[in-house]
Protein backbone atom coordinates (compact mmCIF):
# COMPACT_ATOMS: atom_id res chain seq x y z
CA UNK A 1 0.00 0.00 0.00
CA UNK A 2 1.38 3.07 -1.03
CA UNK A 3 1.81 5.55 2.10
CA UNK A 4 1.09 8.81 0.54
CA UNK A 5 -2.52 7.81 -0.01
CA UNK A 6 -4.77 8.52 2.23
CA UNK A 7 -7.78 5.93 3.23
CA UNK A 8 -10.82 6.88 4.25
CA UNK A 9 -12.38 4.38 7.27
CA UNK A 10 -14.74 4.90 10.29
CA UNK A 11 -15.59 3.09 13.73
CA UNK A 12 -19.24 3.33 14.37
CA UNK A 13 -20.08 7.00 12.91
CA UNK A 14 -17.06 9.24 13.16
CA UNK A 15 -14.85 9.01 10.57
CA UNK A 16 -10.79 9.40 10.58
CA UNK A 17 -7.90 9.24 7.98
CA UNK A 18 -6.09 5.88 7.55
CA UNK A 19 -3.09 7.06 5.80
CA UNK A 20 -1.45 3.41 6.42
CA UNK A 21 -2.23 0.42 8.11
CA UNK A 22 0.49 -0.08 10.94
CA UNK A 23 2.71 -3.36 10.86
CA UNK A 24 1.27 -6.17 12.48
CA UNK A 25 3.38 -7.39 15.55
CA UNK A 26 5.85 -9.68 14.34
CA UNK A 27 4.73 -13.00 16.16
CA UNK A 28 1.17 -12.00 14.66
CA UNK A 29 2.37 -11.63 11.03
CA UNK A 30 4.00 -14.75 11.45
CA UNK A 31 1.41 -17.22 12.44
CA UNK A 32 -1.06 -15.49 9.84
CA UNK A 33 1.55 -16.08 6.99
CA UNK A 34 2.03 -19.24 8.86
CA UNK A 35 -1.83 -20.21 8.84
CA UNK A 36 -1.76 -20.35 12.38
CA UNK A 37 -3.14 -17.89 13.45
CA UNK A 38 -5.61 -18.37 16.71
CA UNK A 39 -8.62 -17.40 16.44
CA UNK A 40 -8.59 -14.99 19.66
CA UNK A 41 -5.96 -12.52 19.45
CA UNK A 42 -5.66 -9.40 22.42
CA UNK A 43 -3.72 -6.83 21.33
CA UNK A 44 -2.56 -4.37 23.98
CA UNK A 45 -1.07 -0.85 23.90
CA UNK A 46 -1.42 2.75 25.72
CA UNK A 47 -2.97 4.40 22.83
CA UNK A 48 -6.63 3.70 21.51
CA UNK A 49 -6.01 4.86 18.05
CA UNK A 50 -2.69 2.92 17.38
CA UNK A 51 -5.52 0.08 18.90
CA UNK A 52 -8.20 0.63 16.64
CA UNK A 53 -6.11 0.76 13.63
CA UNK A 54 -3.64 -1.96 14.31
CA UNK A 55 -6.86 -4.18 14.81
CA UNK A 56 -8.62 -3.23 11.68
CA UNK A 57 -5.19 -3.79 9.89
CA UNK A 58 -5.29 -7.27 11.33
CA UNK A 59 -9.25 -7.79 10.22
CA UNK A 60 -8.18 -7.08 7.09
CA UNK A 61 -5.23 -9.20 6.70
CA UNK A 62 -7.84 -11.83 7.77
CA UNK A 63 -10.23 -10.85 5.17
CA UNK A 64 -8.13 -9.89 1.71
CA UNK A 65 -8.67 -11.43 -1.17
CA UNK A 66 -4.53 -11.34 -1.93
CA UNK A 67 -3.83 -13.25 1.07
CA UNK A 68 0.07 -13.74 1.73
CA UNK A 69 -0.86 -13.05 5.30
CA UNK A 70 -1.31 -9.35 5.39
CA UNK A 71 -3.62 -6.41 4.23
CA UNK A 72 -2.84 -5.34 0.38
CA UNK A 73 -5.22 -2.13 1.23
CA UNK A 74 -6.33 -2.42 -2.98
CA UNK A 75 -8.30 -5.47 -3.11
CA UNK A 76 -12.48 -5.03 -2.81
CA UNK A 77 -12.32 -6.37 0.54
CA UNK A 78 -9.65 -4.21 2.30
CA UNK A 79 -11.45 -0.69 0.52
CA UNK A 80 -14.49 -2.70 1.90
CA UNK A 81 -13.00 -2.84 5.30
CA UNK A 82 -11.05 0.68 5.30
CA UNK A 83 -14.32 2.43 4.94
CA UNK A 84 -16.31 -0.02 7.42
CA UNK A 85 -18.48 -1.53 4.48
CA UNK A 86 -17.40 -5.43 4.58
CA UNK A 87 -20.32 -7.59 6.22
CA UNK A 88 -18.47 -10.02 7.72
CA UNK A 89 -16.40 -7.32 9.94
CA UNK A 90 -18.05 -6.82 13.59
CA UNK A 91 -16.92 -3.69 15.23
CA UNK A 92 -17.67 -3.17 18.77
CA UNK A 93 -16.66 0.17 20.45
CA UNK A 94 -17.66 1.38 23.57
CA UNK A 95 -16.32 5.03 23.04
CA UNK A 96 -19.20 5.08 20.09
CA UNK A 97 -21.78 3.15 22.09
CA UNK A 98 -22.03 3.00 25.81
CA UNK A 99 -24.32 0.03 25.94
CA UNK A 100 -22.58 -1.56 23.25
CA UNK A 101 -21.29 -4.26 26.13
CA UNK A 102 -23.83 -5.11 28.01
CA UNK A 103 -25.57 -8.72 28.04
CA UNK A 104 -28.11 -7.72 25.60
CA UNK A 105 -25.49 -6.69 22.84
CA UNK A 106 -22.97 -9.86 23.79
CA UNK A 107 -26.21 -11.77 23.48
CA UNK A 108 -26.67 -10.39 19.81
CA UNK A 109 -23.06 -11.03 18.95
CA UNK A 110 -23.44 -14.69 19.32
CA UNK A 111 -26.47 -14.95 17.19
CA UNK A 112 -24.76 -12.86 14.32
CA UNK A 113 -21.43 -15.26 14.71
CA UNK A 114 -23.48 -18.34 14.25
CA UNK A 115 -24.70 -16.59 10.60
CA UNK A 116 -22.84 -17.81 7.51
CA UNK A 117 -20.05 -15.59 6.32
CA UNK A 118 -21.62 -13.18 3.22
CA UNK A 119 -18.53 -12.54 1.28
CA UNK A 120 -15.17 -14.00 2.99
CA UNK A 121 -14.54 -17.32 3.95
CA UNK A 122 -14.13 -15.84 7.65
CA UNK A 123 -15.40 -13.82 10.33
CA UNK A 124 -13.71 -10.74 12.15
CA UNK A 125 -14.92 -9.01 15.30
CA UNK A 126 -12.81 -6.59 17.04
CA UNK A 127 -14.22 -6.15 20.53
CA UNK A 128 -12.34 -2.55 21.05
CA UNK A 129 -11.45 -1.56 24.52
CA UNK A 130 -12.63 -5.34 25.76
CA UNK A 131 -11.65 -4.40 29.28
CA UNK A 132 -14.77 -2.01 29.96
CA UNK A 133 -16.61 -4.99 29.44
CA UNK A 134 -17.97 -5.68 33.37
CA UNK A 135 -16.84 -9.18 34.62
CA UNK A 136 -20.44 -10.38 34.06
CA UNK A 137 -20.23 -9.24 30.17
CA UNK A 138 -16.86 -11.06 29.95
CA UNK A 139 -18.19 -14.17 31.21
CA UNK A 140 -21.14 -14.16 28.60
CA UNK A 141 -17.98 -13.18 26.11
CA UNK A 142 -15.86 -16.71 27.39
CA UNK A 143 -18.48 -18.61 26.49
CA UNK A 144 -18.59 -17.21 22.74
CA UNK A 145 -14.82 -17.67 22.59
CA UNK A 146 -14.43 -20.98 24.46
CA UNK A 147 -17.06 -22.47 21.36
CA UNK A 148 -16.41 -19.97 18.30
CA UNK A 149 -18.46 -21.01 14.96
CA UNK A 150 -15.77 -22.11 12.54
CA UNK A 151 -13.81 -19.82 10.97
CA UNK A 152 -14.43 -16.70 13.44
CA UNK A 153 -11.15 -14.63 14.76
CA UNK A 154 -11.84 -12.52 17.89
CA UNK A 155 -9.64 -9.21 18.20
CA UNK A 156 -9.79 -7.71 21.47
CA UNK A 157 -7.97 -4.56 22.08
CA UNK A 158 -7.19 -3.43 25.79
CA UNK A 159 -4.95 -0.96 27.43
CA UNK A 160 -4.43 -2.85 30.07
CA UNK A 161 -4.89 -7.04 29.97
CA UNK A 162 -5.24 -7.40 33.54
CA UNK A 163 -7.97 -5.63 33.46
CA UNK A 164 -9.55 -8.88 32.04
CA UNK A 165 -10.50 -12.11 33.95
CA UNK A 166 -8.10 -14.26 34.35
CA UNK A 167 -10.48 -17.07 32.38
CA UNK A 168 -10.38 -14.79 29.41
CA UNK A 169 -6.77 -14.12 29.26
CA UNK A 170 -6.07 -17.82 29.10
CA UNK A 171 -7.92 -18.49 26.19
CA UNK A 172 -6.03 -15.77 23.61
CA UNK A 173 -3.26 -14.86 22.14
CA UNK A 174 -1.75 -11.63 23.99
CA UNK A 175 0.22 -9.02 22.16
CA UNK A 176 1.78 -6.40 23.30
CA UNK A 177 1.91 -3.43 20.48
CA UNK A 178 5.77 -1.56 20.59
CA UNK A 179 4.67 2.34 21.63
CA UNK A 180 4.95 5.16 18.64
CA UNK A 181 8.30 6.18 17.62
CA UNK A 182 9.43 9.74 19.63
CA UNK A 183 9.25 11.54 16.65
CA UNK A 184 6.10 10.39 15.16
CA UNK A 185 4.35 10.99 18.55
CA UNK A 186 5.95 14.37 18.94
CA UNK A 187 4.87 15.19 15.58
CA UNK A 188 0.79 14.42 16.80
CA UNK A 189 1.81 15.94 20.27
CA UNK A 190 2.20 18.81 18.51
CA UNK A 191 -0.72 18.90 16.54
CA UNK A 192 -2.86 17.99 19.41
CA UNK A 193 -1.81 20.93 21.96
CA UNK A 194 -0.42 22.90 19.77
CA UNK A 195 1.73 26.33 20.82
CA UNK A 196 3.62 23.80 23.62
CA UNK A 197 7.87 23.99 24.44
CA UNK A 198 9.77 21.66 23.35
CA UNK A 199 10.84 20.86 27.43
CA UNK A 200 7.19 20.44 27.85
CA UNK A 201 6.84 18.20 24.75
CA UNK A 202 9.48 16.45 26.19
CA UNK A 203 8.14 15.86 29.71
CA UNK A 204 5.11 14.58 28.26
CA UNK A 205 7.01 12.45 25.81
CA UNK A 206 8.37 10.52 28.67
CA UNK A 207 5.06 10.03 30.93
CA UNK A 208 2.66 9.08 27.84
CA UNK A 209 3.92 5.76 26.99
CA UNK A 210 4.03 6.58 23.13
CA UNK A 211 0.26 7.69 23.30
CA UNK A 212 -0.22 10.93 21.71
CA UNK A 213 -3.49 11.29 23.33
CA UNK A 214 -2.22 10.85 26.75
CA UNK A 215 0.72 13.35 25.74
CA UNK A 216 -1.64 15.83 24.44
CA UNK A 217 -3.99 15.74 27.91
CA UNK A 218 -1.05 16.09 30.20
CA UNK A 219 0.19 19.37 28.21
CA UNK A 220 -3.29 20.39 28.02
CA UNK A 221 -5.24 19.47 31.59
CA UNK A 222 -4.35 20.29 34.71
CA UNK A 223 -6.20 17.36 36.53
CA UNK A 224 -4.71 15.46 34.79
CA UNK A 225 -1.39 16.07 35.39
CA UNK A 226 -1.77 16.51 39.02
CA UNK A 227 -3.09 12.61 38.31
CA UNK A 228 -0.22 11.70 36.64
CA UNK A 229 2.16 13.21 39.03
CA UNK A 230 0.69 11.66 41.63
CA UNK A 231 0.97 7.98 39.57
CA UNK A 232 4.64 9.05 39.36
CA UNK A 233 5.15 9.12 42.93
CA UNK A 234 3.44 5.80 43.49
CA UNK A 235 5.51 4.63 41.24
CA UNK A 236 8.62 6.04 42.54
CA UNK A 237 7.85 4.70 46.01
CA UNK A 238 6.97 0.80 44.29
CA UNK A 239 10.25 0.63 43.01
CA UNK A 240 12.18 1.89 46.28
CA UNK A 241 9.97 -0.86 48.05
CA UNK A 242 8.95 3.03 50.14
CA UNK A 243 5.49 2.20 51.36
CA UNK A 244 4.72 6.07 52.72
CA UNK A 245 6.29 6.95 49.84
CA UNK A 246 3.17 5.45 47.90
CA UNK A 247 0.54 6.24 50.71
CA UNK A 248 1.62 9.78 50.60
CA UNK A 249 0.90 10.21 47.40
CA UNK A 250 -2.59 8.45 46.80
CA UNK A 251 -4.00 9.78 50.14
CA UNK A 252 -5.16 13.55 48.30
CA UNK A 253 -7.51 11.35 46.01
CA UNK A 254 -8.75 8.99 48.18
CA UNK A 255 -11.51 11.10 49.26
CA UNK A 256 -12.81 10.90 45.34
CA UNK A 257 -13.80 7.15 44.06
CA UNK A 258 -13.44 8.21 40.54
CA UNK A 259 -10.38 10.32 40.68
CA UNK A 260 -8.98 7.60 42.79
CA UNK A 261 -9.74 4.68 40.19
CA UNK A 262 -8.53 6.84 37.52
CA UNK A 263 -4.99 7.38 39.49
CA UNK A 264 -4.61 3.42 39.77
CA UNK A 265 -5.23 2.98 36.10
CA UNK A 266 -2.97 5.72 35.68
CA UNK A 267 -0.22 3.99 37.66
CA UNK A 268 -0.61 0.49 35.72
CA UNK A 269 -0.14 2.76 32.68
CA UNK A 270 3.13 4.16 34.02
CA UNK A 271 4.18 0.17 34.95
CA UNK A 272 4.14 -0.69 31.56
CA UNK A 273 6.38 2.43 30.61
CA UNK A 274 10.13 1.55 29.36
CA UNK A 275 11.29 4.68 29.84
CA UNK A 276 9.61 5.04 33.47
CA UNK A 277 10.77 1.83 34.72
CA UNK A 278 14.63 2.08 33.37
CA UNK A 279 14.47 6.15 35.01
CA UNK A 280 13.28 4.33 38.29
CA UNK A 281 15.15 1.04 37.67
CA UNK A 282 12.04 -1.22 38.31
CA UNK A 283 12.60 -4.73 37.16
CA UNK A 284 10.52 -5.59 34.27
CA UNK A 285 9.03 -8.41 36.23
CA UNK A 286 8.26 -6.43 39.04
CA UNK A 287 6.37 -3.98 37.12
CA UNK A 288 4.34 -6.56 35.61
CA UNK A 289 3.53 -8.18 38.97
CA UNK A 290 2.09 -5.05 39.93
CA UNK A 291 0.28 -4.18 37.02
CA UNK A 292 -1.45 -7.57 37.32
CA UNK A 293 -1.93 -7.04 41.33
CA UNK A 294 -3.45 -3.92 40.20
CA UNK A 295 -6.65 -5.18 38.22
CA UNK A 296 -8.29 -6.53 41.59
CA UNK A 297 -7.88 -3.80 43.72
CA UNK A 298 -9.76 -2.24 40.68
CA UNK A 299 -12.98 -4.22 40.84
CA UNK A 300 -12.54 -3.54 44.71
CA UNK A 301 -12.99 0.52 44.32
CA UNK A 302 -15.60 -0.60 42.23
CA UNK A 303 -17.56 -2.48 44.78
CA UNK A 304 -17.09 0.58 47.27
CA UNK A 305 -13.98 -0.37 48.95
CA UNK A 306 -12.48 1.44 51.12
CA UNK A 307 -9.67 3.80 49.38
CA UNK A 308 -7.12 4.27 52.11
CA UNK A 309 -7.43 0.05 52.74
CA UNK A 310 -6.97 -0.57 48.83
CA UNK A 311 -3.62 1.33 48.57
CA UNK A 312 -2.21 -0.42 51.77
CA UNK A 313 -3.08 -3.51 49.99
CA UNK A 314 -1.33 -2.10 46.66
CA UNK A 315 1.86 -1.18 48.76
CA UNK A 316 1.89 -4.92 50.53
CA UNK A 317 1.20 -6.69 47.09
CA UNK A 318 3.58 -4.87 45.18
CA UNK A 319 7.29 -5.70 47.24
CA UNK A 320 9.82 -6.45 45.40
Amino acid sequence: MKNSEPLRGFTGERRYTLRSVPPLPAPVAAALKAGRLTHAVCLEAASPALLRDTALGLAGALLCRQGGGSMCGQCPACRKVLTGAHPDLLLYDPDEDKDIYKKESLRRLRAELFCTPVEAPAKAVILQMAERMTPEGQNLLLKIIEEPPEDTFFILTCTNRYRLLPTVLSRVTCCSLPPAGDADCLERMRRLAPGRSEEELSRALIRCGGSPETGAALLRDAAVQKRYAAAEEMLAGLAMANPYRVLAAAAPLEKDRAAYTALLETLAGLLANPTLREIYNLPVQSAARCRARIAPLLQMCERNAYLPLVTALLTSRCRR
